[in-house]
């Protein structure tokens, strides 16, 4: 299972429906994950019935039920995208839009569909498998995408912020207001994420016979270097463990262990 997040494209919101139109992926942009769908990726599962199954989530909780019932998911063309999107991505293809009815009277179906009326809710993202791909070589930057030729779709979700560093609420880290610990959340969430695509990506190239890039080696080596010096300068001081130490012996006798 995979999951991309974007910003949220907002075709069209009825108040007294409680119905909300949007786009959820975009074809035709190479993602920060260099990841790209092409139109008719998504069309095949979700004209085979598949999309019956497919549900509206808070967070891609699956504990709880939907949030929202979905009405209908197709894809759509250029000329469906709204402004935007293309703004956004001015070499989309097109795209993939679903409309969803809140519930009304359940607490965090109300509290969500507020958020989305009030701007506070600006992220969709979708959880999804790849059954068919091609790699392409970007003749420009000569890195790798994967080009999505057939994916299923499982759930859209509503979120506060996709941790994808190209979203829009994580540009510009720290989220405005956030305490050093939410924001080493955030960091810490978002390379988990990371780490997780990297080994996901070494895998299938590995079953190419093939191996991560140069360019994307040398990031994750910088990133490890600096982690590790700052590890280095942060370590306490012998004296400091000592005296921790002693301490920690002192209320053990104290407590009688």
């Amino acid at each position: 299972m995979e999951y991309k997040k974007l910003p949220y494209f907002i075709k069209e919101l009825n108040v007294e429906t409680r119905t909300v139109t949007g786009i959820f992926a975009v074809h035709g942009n190479v993602d920060s994950g260099n990841d790209m769908s092409e139109p008719g990726s998504f069309a095949k599962r979700l004209g085979d019935g598949s999309r019956d199954r497919v549900r509206f989530l808070w967070n891609h909780n699956s504990y709880n039920p939907p949030i929202a019932s979905v009405k209908s998911v197709r894809e759509v063309g250029r000329d469906g995208l709204p402004d935007k999107v293309l703004a956004w991505a001015p070499e989309a293809t097109g795209g993939v839009e679903v409309t969803r009815k809140y519930y009304e009277g359940i607490e965090l179906s109300d509290w969500v569909f507020k958020a989305i009326q009030e701007g506070d809710v600006t992220e969709m993202s979708y959880a999804y498998q790849v059954h068919a791909y091609e790699i392409k070589t970007d003749e420009i930057t000569k890195m790798d995408i994967r080009v999505l030729r057939d994916v299923e779709l499982f759930d859209i979700s509503d979120v506060n912020w996709g941790m994808n560093p190209a979203t829009a609420g994580i540009k510009g880290l720290p989220v405005a207001g956030a305490t050093f610990m939410e924001h080493s959340a955030l960091v810490e969430n978002t390379i988990e994420e990371f780490v997780a695509r990297v080994k996901d990506r070494k895998q299938w190239r590995e079953q190419e016979g093939r191996t991560l890039s140069e360019l994307v080696r040398g990031r994750l080596a910088k990133m490890a270097a600096e982690i590790e010096v700052i590890l280095r300068e942060t370590e306490p001081r012998a004296e400091t463990s000592a005296v921790v130490s002693e301490y920690i012996k002192f209320l053990q006798i104290q407590s009688g262990l």
